[in-house]
Formats: structure tokens, sequence, C-alpha cells
């Protein structure tokens, strides 16, 4: 369907809160759990394996629906789904919060996962929709700045609600939120009529996908969701095994990288519009290298705090380069779509990282884990720097 309009400069900030909310709060719960993993494992006696399905298990159904969530995005508009989202996102957080076994616990997380690909496909086409010309960079730097604060936030909740007043209480949280958007947005979200026709982009975004344009910033992407879901896994057990840091204060630590990371987001997303999206992703993967290196290598709790820093930092600059870098080679499809496919995009990574995370710190230990960090990354940045370096040797 056409792209919303706002009414008033009022009305526009009104409808780009709720959707940027949006996108922190399904963000969030990505790794709300990580922190609470210790517990989990105590209360249901998983294993890593497992685990590492707790935490993807959001993700896995994100992987599934994303492209036919974009194409109703496109259809129907954006108010149902995010709000059909944002209700799906309460109910799985209560079911969580009343689980006592690892089968249920999974069930709520996939329910969480289904309403975050309604909401937060709608939101991200919302706030490009909404999106000043020439500016859409830095639109979506404040976008993937509550993305990011979400992803590092969500675990900080986690580890300090669930480790200072109880396992249940970071759930019950999620879902007031998550009900009290949805109020602001039935009244703030504009009833825009759906189109009759179907969306330009039907059945095209697998082939943009693999496209020479796309495979770069897509590779940007799926690197950085990587990591973070295998920083979400291995974190939290590997702190608490090895230095005996409690859920409270992993909570504590990654609330401070989620600082780190919201302050980088914006001024990344205007570095992308003036310089260029793959500089900008380039110093992200770099950046993201370094930390890996720095994980794997340092043993103290200081030290690997210093790295999560410098991780926070490379992935606010990985995201805020890709995903209008994506955005542009999608610039054929409607944006419910493009919007499905980047977030296609994201799921595949963040399902992949905490998978890694959990077999790689059952056989191999946790420095093998972060040293596969630094070596996707130095993977994916040679070939960002190849294009850049030929062109300074004027080939």
């Amino acid at each position: 369907m056409p792209p919303v309009r706002a009414s008033s400069e009022r009305s526009r900030r009104a409808i780009l809160t709720i959707a940027i909310g949006s996108i922190a709060l399904e963000t969030a719960l990505l790794g709300m759990v990580a922190p609470l993993l210790p517990e989990i494992e105590s209360r249901t006696g998983a294993g890593d394996e497992a685990l590492g399905l707790a935490l993807a298990a959001y993700a896995i159904p994100i992987l599934l629906i994303s492209i036919p969530v974009g194409r109703l995005a496109d259809r129907l508009g954006r108010r149902p789904l995010l709000l059909g989202g944002l209700l799906l996102t309460g109910l799985g957080s209560i079911m969580i919060a009343l689980s006592a076994a690892l089968p249920p616990l999974l069930l709520g997380r996939t329910v969480q996962g289904v309403g975050a690909t309604l909401s937060w496909v709608a939101a991200l086409a919302l706030v490009s929709d909404l999106a000043r010309p020439g500016r859409k960079g830095e639109a979506l730097g404040f976008a993937f700045a509550a993305n990011s604060l979400g992803a590092v936030g969500g675990p900080a909740l986690g580890g300090i609600a669930g480790g200072t007043v109880s396992f249940e209480a970071p759930f019950f949280l999620v879902a007031a939120v998550a009900l009290v958007i949805l109020a602001a947005g039935l009244v703030v979200l504009p009833r825009a009529a759906p189109a009759v026709a179907a969306p330009r982009g039907r059945a095209r975004i697998v082939p943009l996908l693999l496209r020479p344009a796309a495979v770069v910033p897509a590779l940007v992407s799926a690197t950085g969701a990587t990591a973070l879901g295998l920083i979400d896994f291995v974190v939290p057990l590997d702190f608490d095994r090895r230095l005996g840091t409690t859920a409270a204060a992993v909570g504590v630590i990654f609330a401070a990288i989620a600082l780190i990371d919201a302050a980088v987001a914006p001024p990344a997303g205007k570095a992308g519009d003036r310089l260029g999206r793959r500089p900008v992703a380039l110093a992200g993967t770099l950046t993201m290298a370094a930390s890996g290196f720095l994980l794997a290598t340092l043993g103290g709790l200081a030290g690997a705090c210093v790295a999560l820093a410098i991780l926070a930092v490379g992935l606010s600059l990985a995201f805020a380069a890709s995903a209008p870098w994506l955005d542009e080679t999608f610039g054929e499809l409607d944006r419910g779509l493009a919007y499905g496919g980047l977030n296609l995009i994201f799921a595949l990574g963040y399902t992949l990282g905490p998978i890694a995370g959990g077999w790689l710190l059952a056989s191999a230990g946790a420095e093998t884990a972060y040293a596969l960090i630094a070596i996707v990354s130095v993977l994916v940045a040679t070939l960002l720097a190849a294009p850049l370096l030929r062109r300074r040797a004027g080939l």
C-alpha cells in the first residue's frame, strides 16, 4: 500500500515515537532471557544446546514468516500488524513468566517471536515512510539506535529485574509495556485504507538478496546479528561459570553497553549518509573483529567489559550502515516487503549465533566462540575493503 503520511509534524513525531518504542521493545526480547539462562538451566536441567534453543526460539519464527508479514504490511497497512504484534508480545511474555519447564518457555518465546515479526516489520516500514528526503540514513540510524538499545538493554532488564526481584518480573514488565504502547497506538496510528493491488515486489525479495549489490550489506547485517546472538548467549553463561558473575551484574554490564550502542547509532547513520555506506560498514566490521579478538584473549572481567563496549560500537556502525544500504537495494519493493527482507537477514544471524555459541561453548569453550566473531568479521571486512582499495589504486 502507499507509504504512511503524517498530517502534521506533531502527528509525525507521535507516530515515530510509537514505532521506535515498538522496535526497542521487540528487540529487547531477543536477549532478555540471556542473563537468566543459568536460572533456566537450574530450573529445567537443560544443556548448553537446549539453552541456545531457548534463546534462538524467538528468532526462528522471525526467520520463517518475515517475508509474508512484509507483504501483509503492504496489503493491510502498518497499523493492524503493529498492534497485533504488540498483543502477541504481551501474551508470550506472560506465558514465559508462568512457565515452570522448558517446553512452555519455548512456546512463549515462539509467540513472542511471531509478535515481534509483526510489529518490527510494520514499525520499521513506518519509520521509512516518514523519513524526510535525503535523510533516510539518519532516520534509520535513530530506529537502529532503538534496535541496538533494545538488543543490549533487553539482557540488562532481564539480568537486573530477574536477579534482584524475581525470574517472572521482567516478563510481566514487558507485557505491561507492550499493552501501554498498544493503547497509545490505538489512538495515534493512522487508519490508512489498504491498497487493492498486489505489492510491486511480490516474489522478488530472494532474487534481490542474491544480487551483487545486496550480498555485501546482507552479510554485514547477518554478521552483526550473529555476533549479537552469540554474545547474548555465551557471555551470561561464561561469566557465571568462569567469573561467578550474578545475573544482576551481567544486567548492569549490558545496560552500560546499551548506552554506548544507542549513542553511536544516530551519528553512524549520519556518517553513512555523508561518507557512504561501505566505509562505515567497514569500520563496524573491523571494530567487531577487534572486540572478538579481545574477548578471546583477555581473561578478566574488566578486560571483557572493555571488549564488549568496543563490540557495541562495532555493532552500531555495522547496523547503521547496512540497514539503509539494503533499503536502497530494495528500492523497487514496497516498504513492508523490504523490511521483511531485512528482518529475515537479521533473524538468520540471530538464530545462528546462539546455536553456534551453544555448540562451541560445550565443545571448545567460550574463547573459541568469541574468536568466531573475529574471524567472520575479518572475512566480511575483506569483502568491504576490496573495492575501496581498488579505487584508491586506480584500478
